[in-house]
């Protein structure tokens, strides 16, 4: 079987030369291994592979399994019934690999692993081993199926997006919340992204607003970033990396802000009196926050009277625009969406 690599940066250009030539394999899923991206192709004539030579691409024979299969998935439950096994009750899917929380069955992970890896279509199985913590907000994971690391490349809308989730927080179930903010933002603001990670705010806002400053404490974040910047052809004059506390950060680029993101769930409020001290004049911050409660509403409430307790003496006004859960990430324990107007 044959396979044309390009480096992973250039993931975008070499899909789209292989299919202008029509030589893209649709029925197997790409590859990524070691900043490299491997594209399965059908037979190529000279003609063909000198084509693709000429836009550094390299041609060379794989395994016949060296890519996943496309296929309809099914279910969970429906794969629990066929293999008569305890599965977990919910995977993520991040580019070419499959994550999963936990294994009932500690002795057969490697055989839970190959159902899911089968199933799902994917490269490689990982089991989290270690919960997101630390300064950096990252986890421990172990490879229970297929090969390669965790470096894979994860598409959101239009956007492309070079992640490691053993070295950056990465959420992808949060791609609903980011359009919902990023269909807001208007073309004349000054944007702060506050915890920007990968850039799954950033990029996308960055094609809208004046200007984003992107901000992260986590260096291999800001790595990714810059990656980020160059596959989705962002103009770097209009996304501003910058690594860092934003404690420290954000006072320093003074009171520019129209909008400021706060995805830090764990800490956020920790960080309300610097990101004020941004704000021009009036502006919006999302904020969110874990909370703890027995239901959805309570959670809201009780996130609102944080909010006061904390905004209702550093602001001459505000505004709770919006609220939601975005999600349950643990029995009572829920992320809240807040959209606030602040004037200064």
């Amino acid at each position: 079987m044959f396979a044309v690599r390009f480096p992973l940066e250039h993931i975008v250009k070499g899909k789209q030369i292989l299919m202008m030539k029509k030589v893209l394999n649709k029925r197997f899923r790409y590859v990524i291994s070691n900043y490299q991206v491997y594209f399965p192709v059908i037979n190529l004539s000279p003609d063909q592979k000198e084509f693709i030579q000429s836009f550094g691409g390299e041609i060379l024979e794989v395994d016949k399994n060296f890519f996943p299969k496309k296929a309809i998935s099914l279910s969970l439950k429906e794969l629990e019934k066929k293999y008569k096994k305890k599965l977990p009750k919910s995977v993520t899917i991040l580019g070419d690999i499959l994550l999963i929380n936990q294994v009932e069955e500690d002795e057969k992970q490697d055989e839970i692993g190959e159902i899911l890896r089968k199933n799902f279509g994917v490269r490689a199985v990982f089991l989290k081993v270690r919960e997101t913590g630390g300064k950096y907000r990252i986890a421990q994971w172990k490879r229970i199926a297929g090969f390669g690391s965790t470096l894979t490349i994860h598409k959101e809308g239009r956007y492309y997006f070079i992640v490691d989730v053993s070295k950056v927080f990465f959420n992808p179930r949060l791609g609903n919340e980011r359009n919902r903010v990023i269909s807001q933002i208007k073309g004349d603001e000054i944007v702060i992204d506050m915890f920007s990670g990968v850039g799954s705010f950033s990029i996308p806002i960055a094609k809208k607003a004046s200007k984003v400053y992107a901000i992260d404490i986590n260096p291999h974040a800001i790595d990714f970033l810059k990656m980020n910047i160059k596959i989705n052809k962002v103009d770097p004059e209009r996304l501003v990396a910058i690594i860092g506390d934003s404690k420290r950060e954000v006072p320093r680029l003074g009171t520019i802000a129209d909008r400021i993101i706060m995805n830090y769930p764990e800490g956020s409020f920790e960080f309300i009196e610097a990101a004020l001290r941004a704000i021009n004049q009036k502006g919006v911050i999302h904020l969110y926050n874990f909370c703890r409660a027995y239901e959805k509403n309570e959670a809201i409430n009780n996130t609102k009277e944080l909010i006061e307790a904390r905004l209702g003496k550093l602001v001459s006004s505000y505004k709770i625009l919006f609220s939601r859960i975005v999600e349950d990430v643990a029995p009572r324990k829920f992320m809240v969406a807040s959209d606030i107007f602040v004037k200064i």
